[in-house]
């Protein structure tokens, strides 16, 4: 068995730190693995040997018959390099001590140590900062949170598997799991990833066969290139990944660092690449739950087609602005179903979302209609809204909804407050897909919709050589050092032209003067090089060039070598806009053209490629091509940086105006 398999599955646990006192973490360990019926060889390590009822006492973890497949390290930080030292053979230590890299450079060096003892040990490291783990089907509590002090019958299993790199939310899913009746299948809080990281831990948990949704709360990532292998691997093998961003503001990114030592990510850069990857992506930790055990109980549909059924025009106006914001597909109801649903409507009206009118009689009626669309053949996804109604009618609406026999599957939205809480019960324990918050429902049915659609590309081969080698159209120009050989140029160049200072320290040329386009005549052209270089006075500059003028959309492309995620590529809108709108996708290099067409579809600014006022609509494709060709360069010409910025459609073709590369 792996290390992370033992780690998950041990058949034997040393508590180090292990005393009598259930107040401190190791007591509390050894009390949770009682009460769950842990049921593997259970022994402590204390040198004090203090008397513990029912469990043998070592001096150190030399004594111990055999090397433990985990070793709980319940001691203060100071103590814990020595414990981790010692623990040759042992499949992981779960450290719960903070004061590491959390705490400043002290702490970073401690740390070190740490990961430098655990290598010398032939053992693996969970935390610092880990809250542990957790897996209620496997009698497994190495841990001190708090959600175990729940009764028993209330610490269950589940569908849902949690990497979490906060214990205390992963305490909080476990609470909010129970609350509705359920519990998680297993949850690993992997704290500061000193050893085991983020990427490792969703590919342990992907394969544990009771887990049909990975749900992660994510503070950054530490390790790009296994974070995005485990993920895909994880939905592969037909398990989605849900998460949760933590640390996106400013202030959350300076908390981040006393919590877990993390360093925050951009936000647009993590956001694009967790898009990149299929990764559903919800804004608190209850809502990932909901969307994530929704996804657990329904499986890929046939397609993205979304129907919603609802009896309140306003849930359905709501439903339906949510809905558009997540670029879900609404179609109307065809022909057919029209006439099909015309009979059980009241006053309601047969469109899509879909309100029934009038619900005072007939509590199947609600149920009916549903069926009714579920069947239909128009929809592959069907959401049914319940509000508040009747509260008579609970538990036979849910039982009329319960014994449907449809085709497409059924995502309950109930929202029927405290008068229906005994009919939400009865859904969930009969396992239905269920949510209490619209914007829940919505993500999970994104969520649903695309897996149908999601497909892997092949991974495109790597281009060698500098930028200057790959293909990409560059404007027309010359590198300039007098006013005379501007002049010269422009000749040569004919028409009209542009000059610009070279520099690539320099951000905001337009802004500092250092720009002049639309150069019509010799005049022009001297009295734009006069005034580039007054402006550049006292700047480091590697001469002006003048160029072709190429008016038209501009947009950027480019790629760097990030230090965590890998090689990253992104494409956005160019020129003086880039940082003004904001407007950029990134993905993870190298992508596909299929891959690159889908990051362009997600910019906000997408209309503006179909022409605007006028403008000629650009080539996606040709424009998808060059994202394509920018991400397998980077990854295979060992540049660190590469920028097209801006890329410009002048109505006939895509053409780089600076093309900009570091080593």
């Amino acid at each position: 068995m792996s290390a992370l398999d033992r780690l998950l599955d041990p058949a034997s646990i040393a508590i180090v730190g292990l005393s009598a006192n259930e107040a401190k973490h190791g007591g509390r360990v050894l009390r949770h693995l009682r009460r769950l019926g842990y049921a593997g060889a259970l022994w402590g390590v204390n040198p004090r040997r203090p008397a513990v009822e029912g469990v043998e006492i070592f001096a150190s973890l030399f004594d111990l018959p055999e090397p433990p497949d985990v070793v709980v390290c319940a001691v203060p930080g100071s103590a814990t390099l020595d414990v981790v030292a010692d623990a040759a053979g042992v499949g992981a230590v779960v450290v719960f001590a903070g004061g590491f890299g959390e705490s400043g450079s002290d702490g970073v060096a401690r740390e070190e140590a740490l990961v430098t003892a655990a290598l010398e040990a032939g053992t693996r490291v969970l935390g610092p900062n880990s809250g542990g783990v957790i897996r209620p089907d496997r009698a497994l509590a190495a841990s001190f949170l708090t959600c175990l002090d729940r009764s028993r019958e209330e610490i269950r299993g589940g569908p849902v598997g949690v990497v979490t790199q906060s214990g205390g939310l992963g305490s909080l899913l476990h609470n909010v799991a129970a609350e509705r009746g359920g519990g998680l299948a297993v949850s690993v809080s992997t704290g500061n990833e000193a050893d085991i990281k983020l990427g490792e831990m969703i590919d342990a948990v992907s394969r544990l066969d009771e887990v049909k949704v990975v749900l992660v709360l994510l503070e950054t990532v530490r390790d790009g290139e296994t974070f995005a292998a485990s993920v895909r691997s994880s939905m592969d093998r037909g398990k989605p990944v849900v998460a949760c961003r933590i640390g996106t503001g400013d202030r959350g990114a300076d908390l981040m660092r006393t919590h877990t030592g993390a360093m925050a990510l951009s936000e647009v850069v993590l956001s694009g690449v967790l898009e990149s990857l299929g990764v559903v992506v919800a804004d608190t930790p209850g809502e990932a739950l909901e969307v994530a055990e929704v996804m657990a109980r329904v499986g890929r549909p046939a397609g993205g087609r979304v129907a919603i059924v609802t009896h309140s025009g306003g849930m359905a106006i709501h439903l339906s602005d949510l809905a558009e914001r997540r670029g879900l597909e609404l179609p109307p109801p065809g022909t057919e179903l029209v006439a099909a649903l015309a009979p059980m409507l009241d006053h309601g009206a047969a469109n899509n979302p879909l309100d029934l009118g009038g619900i005072i009689s007939g509590a199947s009626r609600f149920a009916d209609v549903v069926g009714t669309m579920a069947h239909s053949g128009d929809y592959d996804i069907v959401l049914a809204a319940s509000t508040a109604h009747p509260p008579q009618h609970s538990q036979e609406r849910v039982g009329s909804l319960l014994a449907l026999n449809v085709d497409s599957p059924v995502v309950h939205l109930w929202m029927a407050g405290d008068q229906a809480r005994g009919a939400l019960a009865s859904l969930r324990s009969a396992g239905a897909p269920v949510v209490e918050e619209p914007r829940a429902a919505v993500q999970a049915l994104a969520g649903i919709s695309s897996r149908a659609s999601r497909r892997r590309f092949d991974s495109p081969e790597p281009i060698m050589g500098e930028p200057s080698s790959w293909g990409i159209p560059v404007v027309e120009g010359e590198l300039v050092f007098s006013l005379d050989e501007a002049v010269g140029a422009a000749e040569r160049i004919g028409g009209r032209v542009a000059l610009k200072a070279q520099s690539s320290e320099l951000a905001h040329k337009s802004d500092l003067g250092l720009v002049k386009v639309d150069l019509e005549d010799e005049e022009e052209v001297r009295a734009a090089y006069v005034e580039i270089t007054t402006a550049a006075s006292g700047m480091e500059t590697g001469g002006i060039r003048v160029e072709r003028f190429r008016p038209g959309l501009e947009m950027i492309v480019g790629g760097i070598v990030d230090r965590r995620l890998g090689p990253l590529v992104s494409v956005g809108l160019g020129g003086v806009f880039v940082e003004l709108l904001d407007d950029v996708v990134f993905a993870l290099a190298p992508v596909s053209v299929g891959e690159a067409t889908a990051m362009i579809e997600r910019l906000r600014g997408r209309a503006l490629l179909d022409g605007y006022r006028g403008s000629r609509p650009s080539d996606v494709d040709s424009l998808a091509q060059i994202v394509s060709v920018v991400s397998r360069g980077l990854v295979g010409s060992g540049i660190s940086e590469v920028e097209l910025n801006p890329l410009i459609w002048d109505g006939e073709e895509w053409v780089a105006v600076d093309l900009l590369w570091s080593g």
